[in-house]
């Protein structure tokens, strides 16, 4: 593992052990709210189209076999850099695919997740965005 994952990785471990979401105050106090996981399930439609695998397509319904683990992150900026660590771990015995978002959510994942069952990424707004709501999604198969 290269200095800069390990880095992440303590980062990620560190922002978990603080709460739900971290926030890093530069300018001011930042608000970082993460909602409890929700689940889409085979049937219900997709909310984005999944990078690398072709059946999770926009509007569609989610095939038998997926489901998509969902964190929301709301921001409130106050810092210039402000970010929420997030974990998802797939039901069952299904496996991580990829990771797919809706709104003004984006992420970061600093190690290898694919065929794993859980891993943490980070989450952070636009950089110019003073309020931002979105949702990370882990696609478990």
């Amino acid at each position: 593992m290269s200095k800069t994952s390990r880095i992440l990785a303590a980062a990620c471990a560190l922002a978990l052990i603080a709460g739900t979401g971290a926030a890093i105050a530069a300018d001011g106090s930042s608000q970082i709210t993460v909602h409890a996981p929700t689940q889409l399930k085979a049937g219900q439609k997709a909310p984005f189209d999944a990078p690398g695998v072709a059946v999770i397509r926009q509007g569609k319904p989610i095939p038998k076999g997926y489901v998509l683990v969902g964190q929301q992150v709301d921001v409130q900026r106050g810092a210039k850099t402000a970010g929420a660590a997030l974990r998802f771990t797939c039901p069952g015995a299904k496996r991580l695919q990829t990771f797919g978002t809706t709104g003004d959510a984006g992420f970061f994942a600093p190690q290898d997740y694919g065929d794993h069952r859980s891993t943490s990424v980070m989450s952070f707004p636009p950089p110019h965005a003073q309020q931002a709501t979105g949702t990370v999604y882990a696609v478990c198969r």
